[in-house]
């Protein structure tokens, strides 16, 4: 998990918003990254269950993904996630490479 994936969720939950592209996420004035790193984190957080696509390259927040921002899901024990650490710019060790 790097820093954006707990924003992303933060603004669902925050909006009250059902459905949001990478676009609308991007376009948040909270969300301080390009539409493609956005658009790579909803996948990871999809393919870890905190996402669901719904088609058209937009995405809904799980129950999972509401129990993460409760503390009550923990990612690495239940779904494999792995931790990143984000260097001073935002971006993952991994996203570098």
């Amino acid at each position: 998990m790097v820093l954006l994936d707990d924003r992303i969720l933060e603004l669902f939950e925050e909006t009250g918003e059902e459905y949001m592209s990478p676009s609308e996420i991007a376009g948040h004035n909270v969300i301080p990254y390009s539409v493609s790193y956005v658009s790579q984190r909803c996948k990871k957080l999809a393919e870890h269950g905190l996402l669901q696509p719904v088609g058209n390259g937009v995405y809904t927040m799980t129950d999972e993904g509401r129990a993460y921002l409760r503390e009550e899901y923990n990612t690495a024990e239940n779904s494999g996630i792995e931790v990143e650490n984000e260097n001073a710019t935002g971006v993952s060790e991994e996203d570098e490479a």
